[in-house]
C-alpha cells in the first residue's frame, strides 16, 4: 500500500472509487494543489483504492475553531477495514502537524467505524453539535461530534 499526493490525472480513478462507494464525484478543483490543504490517494497493486483530503479554516465559525480539519475519505468498499483509511488518516495528520499542533475532524455520532478508527489514532471529543461549518448529520436527527488530536497526545 502506497500513500501519495493526488494529482489532476487521478480524477478518473478517484471517481471510480467514489462511484463504487455511492459517493458524489470529485472535481478537478477538489484535487487541485493548494498551500493550505492536501489531497492524498492510497494505491494498491497500481490502482487507486482510496482518497482523502484536508481543509483549512482560517476563522472560527460558531463552536468550530479555526484550523486544519480532516475532510472526506472514500475507500473502495471491498477494501474497507483493511488499513487504507487509517493509513490515509495518519498521513493527513502528519501533514497537518507539520503546520499546526492540533488537527480536527467531525463525524455523525452514528458513524461508529469512523469514530473508533479516529479514537485509535488519538482523537478525543470536543463537543456535539447539530451543525458544524454548514454540515449536518445525514439523517437530520443525529448530532455531529467534533474531535481534536494533538501530536503530543498520541500513544501509538
Amino acid at each position: 500500500m502506497q500513500i501519495r499526493e493526488a494529482t489532476i490525472d487521478d480524477l478518473g480513478a478517484v471517481n471510480t472509487v467514489c462511484g463504487a462507494s455511492d459517493r458524489p464525484r470529485w472535481t478537478e478543483e477538489m484535487l487541485a494543489p493548494m498551500n493550505d490543504r492536501i489531497v492524498l490517494v492510497v494505491v494498491e497493486h497500481g490502482e487507486i483504492v482510496g482518497v482523502a483530503k484536508t481543509h483549512f479554516h482560517s476563522e472560527p465559525e460558531g463552536d468550530a475553531p479555526a484550523g486544519h480539519y480532516l475532510g472526506g475519505i472514500v475507500v473502495t468498499p471491498g477494501l474497507r477495514r483493511r488499513g487504507a483509511g487509517s493509513a490515509l488518516t495518519k498521513a493527513r495528520m502528519e501533514w497537518v502537524w507539520d503546520r499546526s499542533p492540533i488537527v480536527y475532524y467531525f463525524a455523525n455520532e452514528q458513524n461508529r467505524a469512523s469514530i473508533r478508527m479516529h479514537a485509535a489514532l488519538g482523537f478525543r471529543p470536543r463537543g456535539r453539535f447539530a451543525e458544524i461549518r454548514g454540515v449536518t448529520a445525514d439523517d437530520g436527527q443525529s448530532k455531529l461530534i467534533l474531535f481534536e488530536a494533538s501530536r503530543w497526545r498520541i500513544s501509538g
